[in-house]
């Protein structure tokens, strides 16, 4: 049993402490570290999980959710991120034509004909997102019906029309369709198929071929058969599901009806689609 002697001197009441033996005093302080060790547990459990810790105000917390990555919010119990829209599926906007210049640098914007609602920006003959968009450059046109060829701004080649075949048709009846390529390659309005000896295999091909409307900047094509009739070249977007992969890429036909019932499937769908000049 723990003996306890208190002091003989005559002390006042606030200072008469028993005084306890080694042997006993160390039991006691040995009781009291492994208190002191719990509540250090306990406070250290507590620090290590945020979800127990309220810091600062509601809106300082949602501000300092927005920017964590998946892992992140994971480890703090959150939901994962909202996925992003890979395209907008706003209505693409028509902007007339700057007047004063010479020679305009913009994007071509994809929208669906029926809906207007955006599909993507044209990268050569594919749709990709905005900061993918291939940089056009074109002789401002005095009108909608004055034909300009369209350029590629990095390089200054020609988006022409071509095709592997002379003599190629393309318009009210055909299923056929015509390739979008890069070519240094220009001739005039109006010009039938010139062949490309800078491809191989060569193609033939018509670089004139684009029709933007000042007002509204919408572009139009036209082709230009070998008996001379010119027929308008309609665009679609061609979307390809494999899997979970979806593409989408542009074709363009003389006949949108044709084409569709000869090359449409399970797999791959097309619609028709309006291109737009656009400076965002």
């Amino acid at each position: 049993m723990m003996q306890i002697i208190f002091p003989t001197q005559d002390l006042p009441l606030l200072f008469r402490t028993p005084f306890v033996k080694p042997s006993a005093a160390f039991s006691i302080m040995f009781s009291l570290l492994q208190v002191l060790s719990l509540i250090l547990a306990i406070a250290t459990t507590s620090l290590a999980s945020p979800g127990l810790l309220i810091r600062g105000s509601p809106t300082a917390i949602m501000n300092e959710a927005r920017g964590l990555t998946n892992a992140e919010r994971f480890q703090r119990g959150l939901p994962p991120l909202a996925p992003r829209a890979l395209y907008n599926p706003t209505r693409v906007r028509r902007d007339s034509l700057p007047s004063s210049s010479p020679t305009i640098v913009a994007k071509i914007a994809v929208s669906y004909k029926d809906t207007g609602a955006a599909v993507g920006y044209m990268r050569g003959a594919s749709v990709n997102t905005e900061s993918f968009a291939t940089i056009f450059s074109f002789r401002n046109p005095s009108s909608a019906s004055d034909l300009v060829e369209l350029n590629d701004y990095s390089s200054g080649q020609h988006y022409v029309f071509a095709a592997y075949t002379d003599g190629y048709y393309v318009g009210p009846g055909s299923d056929d369709s015509l390739m979008l390529s890069t070519s240094p390659l220009s001739a005039p309005a109006g010009s039938p198929q010139e062949p490309d000896y800078t491809k191989g295999p060569t193609q033939y091909s018509e670089s004139t071929v684009w029709s933007i409307d000042p007002s509204t900047g919408v572009v139009e094509a036209y082709w230009v058969n070998q008996d001379g009739s010119r027929d308008q070249v309609y665009f679609l977007a061609s979307t390809t599901q494999i899997g979970v992969s979806t593409s989408t890429s542009l074709a363009f036909t003389g006949d949108v009806a044709a084409y569709k019932a000869q090359y449409s499937s399970s797999s791959r769908t097309y619609n028709e689609v309006t291109l737009t000049v656009t400076f965002s």
